[in-house]
């Protein structure tokens, strides 16, 4: 039987690991960050919805975060249970590479990804477009293939590495009560979890908080598992929407709120957001003081599907480009904990109970209508009037993909230099960044709303775009793992 030897590594990001398995050999080497949690047989990091001591992360479907455990049949490898984290894998020659971090597997397994190939965008986000069943698992580097998988769990035995499915350990949904009291036990659980005193590293908890449905939603079932901190980004990005702070909801809840500016020459580690998925959704994460060294962040990602009964039947779960953290939240230490996919194995009856005659009060008839989401948030004290009267963005989307603080944007200038690809300059950004806004805010009210699709778009063919996911990756694997041997 396989054996695992840790090697914890400094400098790393606090939860990246990389794991070398050499088909035929009885060890399995685990390179890792300073704060992953390890013991005899597995290694972790991650909260889920068990006793922290027990180790038993691959026998749940309500894990957040990743890790490897060893047990008598093979070498698992869990995946966090949203489609908002992935695993990658590749095989080279007789070793197989298995990490939570893509630029710290290329650096373990000496893999480039290639400057020339122009879809690596398309192929990432292609889980949010297609699904959890059907998203590109592969994409092309100078030697091996390297893969990715969403949600599931690989299993690694003398035969090879292969998908395992998580288990299903969800009830059915009934009616609201079942639905509730499914989500507030998950919550004590996995916040008994994230609290044990037999962890190395403590974990604070935070839920992000605005005015919409998902997020209150969110905060309501977070504070069962013992959150009491919550963060609000109070300026939104559309002049005209007016501001998205939750902090009177906050006040509601018993919630102590910190606001934050969305300022984007302030994002934090902002070239490892643009490592996920090569396209600027998700910076606006950056800008929250996620408590210190660890922290359990829940958020309302997919509750726009989930929970809103103007969605029809989920034929396929999709997962979300925006709330993609990846590799900022292992250089944070954050456990992205997306409530909505709190039993995702069961959705649509999820959104049956939406639909019952006991949740007509919550009702509204509108196009911007989730009765489950209300009921909880109105039951916690939340008065009608004060959340979910209007969809407000405070999200860091632009047309233009280009880096917005001044080291991102050096370094892709360099990177772009190195390959010889066209840079651009501060002054050349500039003018395309409010060009881009005004000609996409015409396209979506004008054109676009009578399904004619071809309109002038300048930026798409900008410089650098679709070098994005390159240079990010590749600045990662040199700034973040030179020491792996």
């Amino acid at each position: 039987m396989v054996k695992i030897e840790f090697q914890k590594k400094s400098s790393w990001p606090k939860l990246a690991w990389v794991c070398v398995v050499e088909q035929g050999s009885e060890t399995a080497r685990v390179f890792h960050g300073p704060m992953v949690e390890t013991a005899e047989k597995w290694a972790v990091e991650g909260v889920w919805d068990g006793p922290f001591a027990a180790g038993e992360f691959d026998k749940t479907d309500l894990v957040f975060g990743s890790g490897v455990r060893l047990r008598p049949e093979g070498l698992y490898f869990i995946s966090s249970a949203t489609g908002m984290d992935r695993l990658w894998h590749a095989h080279v020659d007789n070793t197989y590479y298995i990490s939570n971090t893509l630029p710290g597997l290329l650096k373990v397994a000496d893999l480039s990804l290639l400057h020339d190939y122009p879809l690596y965008s398309e192929d990432i986000v292609s889980v949010q477009r297609k699904g959890l069943d059907s998203y590109v698992d592969s994409i092309p580097s100078d030697g091996a293939n390297i893969h990715l998988i969403y949600y599931d769990n690989l299993l690694y035995t003398e035969k090879g590495l292969a998908k395992s499915k998580k288990p299903k350990k969800v009830p059915d949904f009934a009616d609201y009560t079942a639905y509730k009291t499914y989500m507030e036990q998950a919550a004590i659980a996995i916040g008994g979890n994230a609290g044990a005193n037999q962890r190395t590293f403590p974990i604070d908890m935070l839920v992000g908080l605005s005015t919409g449905y998902d997020s209150v939603a969110t905060a309501v079932v977070a504070k069962f598992a013992g959150c009491r901190k919550a963060a609000s980004i109070e300026n939104a990005s559309s002049f005209w929407r007016g501001s998205d702070s939750g902090e009177k909801i906050a006040a509601y809840l018993g919630l102590d709120c910190n606001l934050c500016r969305h300022d984007s020459k302030q994002y934090r580690h902002e070239t490892a957001v643009w490592a996920g998925t090569g396209r600027p959704g998700g910076r606006n994460l950056t800008v929250l003081e996620f408590p210190k060294p660890l922290c359990l962040f829940f958020s309302g990602g997919y509750g726009d599907v989930v929970w809103d009964i103007n969605v029809g039947a989920v034929h396929e779960i999709k997962g979300g480009a925006n709330e993609m953290m990846g590799e900022f939240r292992l250089i944070e230490g954050v456990f992205n904990c997306v409530v909505p996919w709190w039993g995702i194995q069961n959705v649509n009856q999820i959104k049956a109970v939406g639909l019952l005659d006991e949740m007509k009060p919550w009702t509204l008839h509108n196009d911007y209508d989730r009765p489950v989401a209300r009921r909880l948030i109105e039951e916690a004290g939340v008065p009608r009037g004060l959340f979910a009267q209007r969809k407000k963005d405070t999200s860091s989307n632009s047309p233009l993909w280009w880096p917005s603080t001044s080291s991102s944007r050096r370094s892709l200038n360099r990177y772009l230099e190195s390959i010889q690809a066209p840079g651009a300059s501060a002054g050349k950004v500039g003018i395309y960044s409010i060009a881009s806004f005004i000609l996409n805010l015409a396209y979506k009210n004008t054109v676009k709303r009578v399904g004619i699709r071809k309109w002038w778009r300048p930026w798409l063919t900008f410089p650098g775009r679709k070098n994005l996911f390159v240079w990010a990756n590749h600045a990662l694997k040199d700034d973040h793992y030179g020491d792996h041997n």
